[in-house]
């Protein structure tokens, strides 16, 4: 066994170094020379293909995971090392741009292998999106992109969109209908949904991190989806396209650049998903109203806030979902929701204190928690009803909401310059996380184990 996989390792190394020698000839004696995106996309299309053999070459991961590390030991290598990076290194590093594609496309094939447990159709399709789909888009949004998004730090267009959604299209919809017992009704409508939600994770990634989105993202749809009726999906189908209209209409009232936007559907949908509308609630009233009830500002015509600010706007509410998730406790709203109040607060404060930089701190805070409080409000009333216990939970929510907001007003350094670097955002989202546990109020002592919450896998997620 231990020679047959030896032989397997050889084959698999002498096809991905053959493929590096046959680019790196035809970006140096090429005619015209190719640019250095279409050199690196053929190696992603060649990669993917090469990695699509493991699951019928393999059926342990202790082989894929010694593969793996021998490929990001070369990609380390072709990124290090002087004379390996100005040769053959050049077939990836060409590119002008920051990127740690080729480590998150290895490490992307493991996690596909590791995750479907010798399911070749959860393995082939994700994998068949991330070489196919990824790279279509790159090339025609480069070659024929004139309508870009706004996108941070990177280049992407709806023409490379379109281009990644048709492909993805495809690449979900031949294999799962030819595949398994899948009708093709179904089959249809698992690869319109799979391939729009994938499409807006590529648009919304960057530093080559949808090498990694795309397999992982794609697998826990394909995952949950194939489970479904024609009835479930059309459900799914209908709430996607609903939220994707919304977030298209209110583009132009939103300080949030396109891959923002596009992150924050994602984030919509897998609230809905997991936890049903109640859980929808917090996230889209705060999308909503958190530049209109809150003071004006010179920024609020600009869309300066890109797809990391959407990602510490839900850190803290990302553990809740995923406490749910396990245990079904329906009293893990209150700090979902709380998470969301909280941050609507905050935004509202630092907009206050710019526009009035003497504001008494009690003012300040106080007002604006109130203003938090308008995303709480309703979504607890909707769950619970107007009763006794939902005005408990209320002032429990706004002991939660107080708590973030004045902890931030004390640590935040800058405060009346309208500060918006990293470190800002990174506070934030830690104060609302430590924080939102106050939500919990008189059923605290109903928390989930946070042991039972970290051992969530991945589908699961998604797996209701």
């Amino acid at each position: 066994m231990l020679t047959e996989d030896l032989l397997k390792f050889a084959l698999l190394l002498t096809l991905t170094g053959t493929l590096f020698a046959v680019l790196r000839v035809y970006q140096l004696h090429g005619q015209p020379p190719p640019k250095p995106e279409l050199v690196r996309k053929l190696f992603h299309i060649g990669g993917g293909g090469i990695a699509l053999s493991l699951p019928w070459l393999f059926t342990a991961l202790g082989p894929v995971l010694v593969l793996a590390a021998l490929l990001t030991g070369t990609f380390a290598a072709l990124r290090f090392v002087r004379q390996l990076r100005g040769g053959v290194g050049q077939v990836l590093l060409a590119v002008d741009r920051r990127t740690v594609g080729e480590f998150c496309f290895v490490a992307s094939i493991v996690l596909l292998f590791w995750l479907s447990h010798g399911d070749k159709l959860l393995y082939s399709v994700p994998l068949l999106m991330l070489a196919l789909a990824d790279a279509f888009a790159a090339l025609i949004g480069e070659n024929y992109g004139k309508l870009p998004f706004h996108i941070w730090q990177e280049r992407k267009s709806y023409e490379g969109s379109a281009a990644f959604l048709l492909t993805a299209y495809f690449c979900v919809h031949v294999p799962v209908l030819l595949w398994g017992n899948t009708g093709r009704l179904e089959s249809l409508m698992i690869a319109a949904d799979v391939s729009v939600m994938v499409m807006m994770a590529e648009a919304a990634a960057w530093w080559g991190l949808d090498n990694l989105i795309i397999p992982v993202w794609g697998y826990m749809l394909l995952k949950s989806l194939l489970a479904m009726d024609a009835i479930q999906l059309a459900v799914h189908l209908a709430f996607l396209l609903t939220l994707t209209l919304f977030m298209r209409l209110w583009r132009n009232r939103t300080t949030l650049g396109d891959d923002a936007l596009f992150g924050a559907t994602l984030w919509g949908y897998v609230v809905w998903a997991v936890g049903g509308w109640h859980w929808v609630i917090p996230p889209l009233i705060q999308l909503a109203i958190y530049a209109t009830i809150t003071v004006r500002t010179p920024f609020d015509q600009l869309r300066i806030f890109r797809f990391p600010i959407v990602l510490a706007n839900i850190a803290g509410s990302i553990f809740w979902l995923l406490a749910y998730r396990q245990s079904e406790d329906p009293a893990l709203l209150l700090p979902f929701a709380a998470c969301f109040g909280a941050n609507v607060a905050i935004i509202a404060l630092v907009r206050h204190m710019f526009a009035e930089p003497g504001l008494p701190w009690r003012r300040a805070v106080s007002s604006n928690v109130a203003r938090g409080m308008v995303v709480i409000v309703p979504t607890v009333l909707a769950a619970e009803g107007f009763t006794g216990a939902a005005l408990i939970d209320l002032a429990s929510c706004l002991v939660a909401v107080y708590a973030a907001t004045a902890l931030f007003y004390r640590l935040q350094p800058g405060l009346t310059e309208f500060p918006v670097d990293a470190a800002r955002w990174m506070r934030q989202a830690t104060i609302v996380a430590a924080t939102s546990a106050l939500a919990l109020g008189p059923h605290i002592g109903s928390m989930p184990d946070p042991s039972s919450v970290v051992t969530v896998t991945v589908p699961q997620l998604l797996q209701r």
